[in-house]
């Protein structure tokens, strides 16, 4: 079976959003408290291991009915979607922002992963859709306001990790759900801000990569940020400067590694696959017409794309609850970029 297969994604999403345990549970308590349910804190996003990955499961669930109506589960989607983000709900967890102690929660990103969630629904033209969108629309523009003052204000220098603190995953998603629905305003503060974090960047040290527990690749995260926020040449000069010799890098072979989805960390690898393919993408895509990397990076995305095939074969919850999110993301990329990709 082919890893993107929208029918199987859609039942492990639908799976995910509604099961409560395992939970990662991360609340910053400043007096003693009895114990409480996830359902209770996050009676939106409860299920799917965690919140983020709760939060990119229901822009999942969006995103394939968009493109595939007429899936036999689309109708268990819409009804998780009705029922998890209507507003009294969407107000709840919004009001668990509103604590001082967990004013950071989930920073960047979550609250990243909300302005895609709410820019997908946004751009799903149907009434049901328009009550999501409504719904959200609290949440995304609390969230929208923090990362905002977060990326101009807050973060004095980039954090570059493979993990869930990049600073440029967050960028790339927020500029890109502030044009879906046209926040000129969002979307030039955050082009700014990553040009100020990242433009005086170079000579990235590939041979860092990958860590242990990467789903992210820094170097190529980043490149495909400043694909988005620059003109086509002046990100093909800035990325000879920060990544010289690419086409011949290490960064284009894909890592080997042995899988291990029962592994929290090591089952981040597979989904580093997932989205280098991304990644590639967004950096040929903005590649000015006839660059010589174009053909490599092309193929390097292919070759990735075909190693992840097997990061759902043993069904661990461990990875079910995350890596559908990112296979739909990559092969999204990868379409968009023009790639024969299955």
């Amino acid at each position: 079976m082919s890893l993107y297969d929208p029918a199987d994604l859609l039942d492990i999403s639908l799976a995910c959003v509604n099961r409560e345990f395992p939970y990662y549970l991360q609340l910053a308590v400043g007096e003693p408290i009895g114990f409480r349910r996830p359902a209770d804190l996050h009676p939106s996003f409860f299920g799917c291991s965690d919140w983020h990955s709760a939060v990119h499961n229901h822009w999942l669930l969006v995103r394939l009915q968009r493109d595939f109506p007429d899936l036999a589960r689309v109708e268990d989607a819409r009804a998780v979607l009705d029922d998890h983000l209507a507003p009294g709900k969407l107000a709840t967890e919004l009001r668990y922002f509103d604590n001082p102690n967990n004013g950071t929660f989930s920073r960047p990103y979550g609250w990243s992963w909300v302005l895609r969630l709410h820019a997908e629904a946004t751009v799903t033209a149907s009434r049901r859709a328009a009550t999501w969108t409504a719904g959200v629309q609290p949440l995304r523009d609390g969230l929208a306001g923090r990362l905002r003052e977060y990326f101009t204000t807050v973060l004095q220098f980039p954090i570059r990790t493979g993990l869930h603190g990049n600073s440029a995953f967050a960028l790339t998603l927020a500029v890109d759900s502030a044009r879906m629905i046209g926040d000129e305003a969002l979307e030039e503060e955050l082009v700014e801000a990553s040009r100020r974090m990242f433009l005086r960047d170079k000579d990235y040290p590939v041979g860092l990569e990958p860590d242990g527990g990467d789903f992210l690749s820094p170097a190529l995260t980043e490149a495909g940020l400043l694909a988005t926020v620059l003109p086509p040449d002046e990100f093909a000069t800035w990325l000879t400067g920060f990544l010289p010799g690419l086409a011949d890098s290490r960064l284009l072979t894909p890592p080997s590694f042995a899988p291990n989805a029962a592994d929290p960390g090591t089952v981040h690898l597979p989904g580093l696959l997932l989205t280098k393919v991304w990644s590639f993408s967004r950096i040929v895509a903005r590649l000015p017409s006839g660059d010589a990397r174009g053909e490599p990076l092309t193929e390097s995305a292919l070759r990735h794309w075909e190693h992840a095939q097997s990061a759902l074969d043993d069904r661990h919850y461990h990875a079910t609850h995350w890596i559908p999110t990112f296979t739909v993301f990559a092969h999204d990329a990868a379409r968009d970029a023009g790639f024969d990709i299955a």
